[in-house]
């Protein structure tokens, strides 16, 4: 038998204020859960380590960032696509147009199938080597695998340039719905993204590079 006062209370229940046996202190987490409305990272995304265990969490990029990126690949795609497509182009009919004619062309229509063939290849190779283009280097956001953070494979990154620059490409309002999605989607997700299963974040200096191991 317990020493008188020792005993426990009726119904085998604690003493006022005392947690029962093997249950954490009000307030305190066991080890690698998160309290009640944590998130595994901002909009979801683990940390690059798997599970985030120790590790930093994964950020979202801005809606800015992600825009801003977007414009210096354009013009770096479309300053490629033009030095390639200026040998073939007929300068005396640009500049001394036959009346009646229009300048959309054949000649034009060739120069747009470039465009969209470096558009694919550019973002295809670009995400499926590094998880960046160089407008998502220079402005410090990166593309990976929306359930952990991990790079992302090269199907997922030819699905990517597929939707985003054939498809918006060849059809112009396809393009445009893409790239307007982030505005109101809450993980900063275009369709291309949500195609792919993939999420741009944010690049920190604390944080391993999943690219590095490929």
């Amino acid at each position: 038998q317990q020493p008188y006062g020792s005993q426990q209370p009726y119904g085998g229940q604690q003493p006022y204020g005392q947690e029962p046996y093997g249950q954490q202190p009000y307030g305190d987490q066991p080890y690698g859960q998160q309290p009640y409305g944590g998130q595994p990272g901002y909009g979801g995304v683990p940390g690059y380590g798997g599970a985030g265990y120790g590790g930093p969490q994964a950020e979202l990029a801005s809606r800015w960032a992600r825009l801003g990126a977007g414009i210096l690949d354009l013009i770096i795609v479309g300053i490629v696509a033009g030095l390639i497509s200026i040998p073939f182009i007929n300068w005396d009919r640009v500049v001394n147009p036959e009346p009646g004619t229009s300048f959309y062309n054949g000649a034009q229509v060739g120069t747009n199938a470039v465009s969209v063939v470096i558009a694919f290849l550019y973002f295809w190779l670009m995400h499926a080597k590094w998880g960046q283009t160089l407008g998502k280097m220079l402005l410090g956001i990166r593309v990976v695998r929306d359930e952990d953070g991990q790079a992302i494979s090269n199907g997922q990154a030819l699905g990517r340039s597929a939707f985003y620059s054939v498809l918006g490409g060849i059809c112009g309002c396809i393009g445009l719905i893409d790239i307007l999605w982030i505005l109101f989607d809450p993980r900063k997700q275009a369709l291309h993204c949500k195609v792919a299963h993939t999420v741009v974040v944010k690049v920190h200096s604390g944080q391993p590079n999943p690219y590095d191991f490929n």
